[in-house]
């Protein structure tokens, strides 16, 4: 998996939480709601950041994927030559 998907998974999970603690959050006391309040902020920074993640690495992960892709053709290249030798 990877850090896209990961990424992604903790943030399906936390939105999963946070709706279903939303739905409650009517009924309780004022400081479950102050710290509420306080976790809904954090929320948007996680929720802005991972956006602003995805859009400064995008860009990135073709050249990574192609750089990768070359490497591993290099190396099954040289251990097949070496496999031939041997």
């Amino acid at each position: 998996m990877g850090i896209k998907e990961d990424i992604n998974e903790l943030a399906d999970r936390l939105r999963r939480e946070r709706d279903q603690l939303s739905v409650k959050i009517h009924l309780a006391n004022m400081e479950v709601r102050d710290e509420w309040q306080d976790l809904e902020e954090k929320w948007e920074e996680f929720s802005s950041s991972s956006r602003r993640f995805y859009k400064e690495v995008e860009p990135a992960m073709s050249d990574i994927h192609a750089a990768l892709s070359l490497l591993n053709d290099e190396l099954k290249a040289g251990y097949k030559k070496i496999r031939d030798a041997l």
